[in-house]
Order: structure tokens, then sequence, then C-alpha cells
């Protein structure tokens, strides 16, 4: 299982000011802060943003890229070797393993394996950890000489299983294409945990694509071909009468 805690989310106003420079719509900005500096994204704002970010190409949304998180993440050493295939925008300071490993040893716990699925790989494990602790404790007493072999088999032993935690920084377009990548994962640490933790972010939509407005539009689609009250479609209809029609968006950028 992989853990998130996110720490800190900046850059929105900035990015949302800054998504009005390509046409100059200044006029049509309606968001802001309240009195007590809580920002606020306006009807307008929040349907250009939307807009763009459904308009295709990664360069159209291209303000997420300002729009910047932080967060904890405990994770298994198979699941860190996934994430850092991502190398642009993004930015991870990790425990010591060295430090961590010669200090306190390695217990099941710390360990991301389905324990009680298969006594016998139960047992494979149990006596790899034992093994490695006791290499652990003959490192601290062998010459210095022979120390960087004894914590090269340390670590060539060490459990893919192993959890390591890191303070990552990224922003929302790197975690968009995460998603997109991610999200069919086989493993419930990418289709479950990570996609759970992109809802709970603050207009994880933008991230998603999972606009509430699309739900809206099913419904009214399905009222139109079931020939029902005409009244409630135009209740539910959304307009779209653009600011940016995403041509020109595309010339634009």
């Amino acid at each position: 299982m992989v853990h998130f805690q996110t720490t800190e989310i900046a850059g929105v106003a900035s990015a949302i000011a800054g998504m009005r420079h390509p046409l100059k719509s200044y006029d049509k900005a309606d968001s802001g802060y309240d009195e007590d500096h809580v920002f606020h994204i306006g009807n307008n704002d929040y349907d250009l943003a939307k807009r763009l970010c459904q308009a295709g190409s990664p360069e159209h949304a291209k303000f997420l890229r300002q729009i910047s998180v932080w967060a904890h993440i405990t994770a298994p050493r198979f699941w860190w070797a996934e994430f850092d295939t991502y190398k642009v925008g993004t930015v991870a300071n990790s425990q010591s393993t060295m430090h961590r490993l010669l200090k306190d040893g390695i217990s099941p716990e710390e360990i991301d394996f389905p324990w009680g699925a298969n006594p016998s790989a139960d047992v494979i494990l149990n006596h790899l950890i034992s093994d490695i602790n006791s290499l652990i404790s003959a490192y601290k007493d062998v010459e210095d000489e022979y120390k960087d072999q004894f914590f090269a088999m340390i670590k060539a032993l060490l459990p893919e299983g192993y959890m390591q935690t890191r303070m990552v920084s990224l922003n929302y377009q790197v975690l968009r294409t995460m998603y997109n990548q991610r999200k069919n994962h086989r493993l419930p640490h990418w289709n479950t945990d990570f996609v759970n933790w992109i809802h709970t972010l603050p207009m994880s939509e933008w991230i998603t694509g999972d606009f509430p407005e699309e739900e809206e539009k099913e419904v009214e689609k399905e009222k139109e071909n079931n020939e029902t009250d005409s009244s409630i479609g135009e209740q539910l209809e959304i307009n779209f009468e653009e600011e940016q029609e995403p041509e020109k968006i595309v010339d634009e950028q």
C-alpha cells in the first residue's frame, strides 16, 4: 500500500491569472481572495480552465504546470522504481536507506507484502529479513576494509517491498500524465492508492478530466432521447459561448 500525505499546494491564483494572457481576456476574470484571504475561482475562470483542459494536447492546459504540489509519500521500492520514470517536473528528497538500515535493521512491518497469502512465501521472506539483520549486525563489527562489501550485500538482498518515504514536489500537469498512464495499472498501489489520492486534491477534475458537468450533459442527452420535459433539458444545458475558441487557442499558443 502507498501512503500519501499532501503537505502543500501552491500557485493556483497565479496560474489562473496567467491563463488569461494568451488572448488578453482580463476583463472576464472573476476569481479572487475573500476577506479571509481565501482564494475562490470564479465561474468564468473555471469555465476557461475546463475548456483548456479538454482542448486536447497538454500545451492548451499549460497553466497546470504552474500549480505545484508537495506530498510525503511512503511506498515500496518497486513502486518508486516505476515512479522514477517521471523525471521531468518532479523533485524528491528521500530517507537514507544506508543510515536507516544500519541503525535499525528491518522488520516485517516495513515490507509491503501480502502476508498470509502463501505460507511458504512468508517463511522465505522472514528468513531473508533475519539474514539481512544478521549482516547488519556483522557490518558493525567488521574491519573498515570490508564494510563496503557488507553494505553492498545488504542492499542487494533488500526486498523490493521495503518501504521508503520521500518528500515529493510535482505539478498538476505531471500528475495529469501520471493519472492517465497509471489509472488502469494492474497494481492497486496505482489504480487505487494513487488514484484515490488524486481525487483528494482541489480541482482534481483538471487532472482526471472528470468534470461534473459531463454527467449533467449525459443526463440531458438521455432525457432528450426519451422526449421528456424539454424545460428540464434547458436547466441542465451548459453555456458554451466560449471566450476562447479551441482553434484560436491553438493559434495563440
